[in-house]
C-alpha cells in the first residue's frame, strides 16, 4: 500500500492532535516496514525516519488561504499523480471538493480516512471561540460526508457521531490513543533532582497538565484546592502545566481571586521529554476536563505510576477504567474530599499507581497501530473487490 498521512500537527510544541499524529506515525513506521509513507510536514522532524517514509516539507503557513489552497488543490494532485491508496488525516481535515463516499467507484481512487477526535464544540459551544465552533462544524462535517473511514478516540466520541451525524455503523472504528513508551516511572533521582529544579516544583504537589482554556475546567481544580485543609495546602502544592488557550486570561483572573499566592504554580508549556518525570514527582495527577474524545495525559500519568483523579464523564471513564478515581467534575464537594482522600491515604495511592501501569498497559503503542494498518488493508481489499 500507498499511505500518505497529514503530518502538519506534528510540530516542535505539539498539543493535542500532534501528539496523536507523532504517537501513530511512529508506531506506524516501527511495525510496518512492508508499506510505502508519505509524510506532510509543516516542520521537520529528524527523529522520524524510516527507509519506507518520504517527508514532504510544506511552505511554513499560519494563515487560513495557503491550508486551504494545499488541502483542496495541490493534495488532490498529489494524490492521484502518486497513486496513494490511503490519505489519512490525524486532524479530521478532508478536501472540501471531494465527492463524498456513496459516490465512488474505482478500485484506483484514493481511499480517505480521518480520525474525529471530539464534538466538544457541539456539547458546550461556550466554551470555543466563534471561529472554533464554526471551523469544527464545517471540517467535521465534511469528514462525515467524504470519509470512507473514521476514526474516533473512543466509544464515547463514536456514540456523538452517531448522535449528531446520520453514519452507518461500519464507517466509524473506535481506535484508541496508544501510549508512547517513554511514560513509564523516573527511578534515576538526578533526573528527578533535575527536573524539579528546572521548574522550580515544590517537595510535593498536585499536577494538572493539559492547555488552559474553559472545557479543562481548571478554575474548578483550583477553587477544589483552595478547601483543602490548609495543612494539605501546606504540604501540596497545585502545579498546572501547560500552553495557554483560548479564554485563558478569564482563568487566570478566577485563580488570581482565590488569592493562595505561590500555593498555585503555572508552569506553561513543558519539553516533552520532561514529562514523565513531572507525572512521577506528583503525588496526584487531577484533571477535570468537562469534555474530552480520549484524555491523554491521565493515561500518561497512569503510566508513570501517579495516582489519578479523573472527571466521570465523555470518554475519560474509559481511559481511567478502575484505576483511577473518577468525580463529578462539577461538583466541588467530591473533588475536595477525593483530593483530600488521596494525599493523605498512602496505601490508597500505592494502589492506585499500581492500578494505573496495568491500565496503561492495554494502551500499547504497538497494538494500536497493527489495529490501524489492519483496517486500511481491509479498506483498500474492499475497494478492490467492490470496483471489481
Amino acid at each position: 500500500m500507498r499511505i500518505a498521512i497529514d503530518g502538519r500537527t506534528i510540530v516542535r510544541k505539539r498539543t493535542g492532535v500532534g501528539v496523536y499524529a507523532e504517537r501513530f506515525v511512529r508506531s506506524l513506521l516501527r511495525i510496518d516496514q512492508k508499506n510505502s509513507y508519505t509524510l506532510f510536514m509543516a516542520e521537520d522532524d529528524p527523529s522520524l525516519e524510516a527507509p519506507n517514509l518520504t517527508k514532504v516539507l510544506l511552505p511554513a503557513s499560519t494563515t487560513m488561504g495557503p491550508n486551504r489552497w494545499w488541502e483542496n488543490f495541490t493534495l488532490p494532485r498529489f494524490l492521484r499523480r502518486h497513486s496513494i491508496d490511503i490519505y489519512f488525516s490525524p486532524a479530521y481535515v478532508l478536501p472540501l471538493l471531494h465527492r463524498s463516499r456513496s459516490s465512488k467507484s474505482s478500485n484506483t481512487r484514493t481511499l480517505m480516512v480521518a480520525t474525529i477526535h471530539d464534538l466538544v464544540s457541539y456539547h458546550f459551544p461556550e466554551t470555543f471561540t466563534l471561529k472554533m465552533r464554526i471551523w469544527q462544524r464545517l471540517f467535521v462535517g465534511n469528514a462525515v460526508r467524504v470519509a470512507d473511514c473514521i476514526f474516533a478516540d473512543s466509544l464515547a466520541t463514536k456514540l456523538d457521531i452517531h448522535n449528531f451525524y446520520d453514519v452507518p455503523q461500519e464507517v466509524v472504528k473506535v481506535v484508541y490513543l496508544p501510549v508512547d513508551a517513554q511514560f513509564q516511572p523516573v527511578k534515576e533521582r538526578e533526573t528527578l533532582d533535575v527536573i524539579r529544579a528546572r521548574y522550580k516544583l515544590p517537595p510535593k504537589f498536585i499536577l494538572y497538565l493539559g492547555t488552559l482554556e474553559p472545557r479543562k475546567n481548571v478554575g474548578r481544580l483550583a477553587a477544589a484546592y483552595a478547601r483543602l485543609p490548609d495543612l494539605l495546602r501546606e504540604q501540596h502544592s497545585l502545579v498546572l502545566a501547560g500552553g495557554l488557550g483560548w479564554y485563558s486570561g478569564s482563568i487566570r483572573q478566577e485563580i488570581d481571586e482565590l488569592h493562595l499566592g505561590e500555593q498555585i504554580k503555572l508552569l506553561g508549556y513543558l519539553n516533552l521529554s520532561d514529562l514523565p518525570g513531572l507525572y512521577t514527582l506528583a503525588s496526584a495527577f487531577v484533571y477535570l476536563s468537562l469534555y474530552e474524545g480520549f484524555g491523554a495525559p491521565p493515561l500518561e500519568a497512569m503510566a508513570c505510576g501517579t495516582p489519578v483523579i479523573a472527571s466521570r464523564s465523555s470518554s475519560l471513564p474509559e481511559v481511567v477504567g478502575d484505576a483511577g478515581i473518577l468525580v463529578d467534575p462539577l461538583d466541588l464537594e467530591e473533588i475536595t474530599a477525593q483530593l483530600t482522600r488521596v494525599l493523605t491515604d498512602e496505601p490508597l495511592r500505592s494502589q492506585l499507581g499500581a492500578a494505573g501501569l496495568k491500565q496503561a498497559g492495554l494502551f500499547a503503542a504497538n497494538d494500536k497501530a497493527e489495529e490501524l494498518l489492519q483496517i486500511f488493508e481491509k479498506l483498500v481489499e474492499q475497494r478492490r473487490s467492490t470496483a471489481g
